[in-house]
């Protein structure tokens, strides 16, 4: 290669990536403008400050840095990176959304968690940090919400995940009008225990003025008492719920629980008097502790 046209061919590929990086910049101050246009339409309920934000013109995915959240309220937190992967502009609410928070931070005290804020601190927690992620459609011809994922992940905390499945529900009300009819069809959820339950099993026994193992019996001997009256009343779901309670008590690790009900179930029925174990009964709501770490 002579030395001319290596001289144009670097020429060529500075020009290139000049050209790559004015383009990004000015897709940077694009997308931000667009986030500081969709933030100030609630800036009556928080205030959010942000890095820098980046609209992928290919799927139009969202990614937003260093978010500096601080409500009405007062409380703050401060998120990592903020990611929408999908979203439905066409309606309000968007029939469907995919997207996560990484790396959310919030600062144990009271204005932030109230009179929780105490609790944690006697619990060692300075901070709460985790992240979410959420998935979810909805199909407006057959009115059912499918939640595809919902989960929190806690730093020394735990790790929750749903996923579950409504019928008879519209999107079209305001508020909680279009809850009124809603069917539970079914759903599963996982609890991973990443020292919460015994750090509150811990606090709780400090409150009352026992020694954990003492305070531990205690709530198995209530426990136990519970499955015995689900049994004697012939309540299998409520005999089962407690007698894996007591297992999950005993060894804190996961605790399954799925939701499948012989038809579709109102959720209004939770609120119309029933007690907890009929409850159980009426969703065919099992639980299951420790599964994982039994395979």
């Amino acid at each position: 290669m002579s030395g001319k046209t290596f001289v144009k061919l670097f020429l060529v590929l500075a020009l290139l990536i000049g050209v790559a990086a004015g383009g990004y910049f000015i897709l940077e101050k694009f997308s931000a403008a667009k986030v500081h246009e969709a933030l100030a339409r609630h800036d009556d309920l928080l205030q959010i400050n942000f890095d820098r934000a980046l609209i992928n013109p290919f799927d139009q995915s969202l990614h937003v840095w260093g978010l500096d959240c601080c409500f009405t309220t007062g409380a703050r937190c401060t998120v990592r990176k903020l990611e929408v992967e999908s979203l439905d502009r066409s309606h309000n609410p968007p029939r469907f959304f995919r997207g996560r928070v990484q790396g959310v931070s919030v600062p144990v005290e009271f204005i932030n968690l109230g009179t929780l804020a105490r609790d944690f601190k006697k619990m060692g927690y300075e901070n709460l940090d985790f992240d979410l992620f959420a998935d979810y459609s909805y199909e407006d011809e057959i009115k059912r919400l499918s939640v595809r994922s919902v989960a929190f992940d806690g730093k020394g905390l735990c790790r929750v995940s749903a996923e579950f499945s409504l019928g008879d529900m519209s999107f079209r009300g305001p508020g909680i009008g279009g809850f009124i009819g809603t069917s539970m069809l079914e759903g599963k959820a996982v609890w991973e225990d990443l020292s919460l339950v015994q750090k509150v099993m811990n606090l709780s026994a400090q409150s009352e003025g026992l020694e954990i193992s003492a305070y531990r019996n205690r709530v198995l001997e209530s426990m136990q008492l519970e499955m015995q009256q689900a049994r004697s009343l012939g309540n299998g779901y409520a005999e089962n719920f407690y007698a894996e309670l007591l297992k999950f008590i005993e060894h804190p690790e996961t605790l399954v629980v799925r939701v499948e009900p012989a038809e579709p179930v109102p959720l209004l029925y939770m609120f119309m008097g029933r007690s907890f174990e009929e409850l159980l009964d009426l969703y065919g709501i099992t639980v299951e502790a420790n599964f994982y770490s039994r395979k």
